[in-house]
């Protein structure tokens, strides 16, 4: 069975989520360069780090 994956906003931020994955939390974010805060890898940039595992 896979582990329970949860995303979701953090409050104050205008693009940054908080993925839970199980035991492991990650930061998602857009650029400055777009409006965000650029706190951690894009969502594209999950997504081709996915592709390549």
């Amino acid at each position: 069975m896979s582990p329970q994956v949860v995303v979701r906003s953090v409050p104050g931020e205008r693009f940054t989520q908080e993925i839970i994955a199980g035991k492991h939390k990650l930061l998602a974010d857009e650029p400055e360069s777009v409006g965000g805060s650029d706190r951690g890898p894009g969502p594209y940039d999950y997504l081709l780090a996915a592709l390549g595992t």
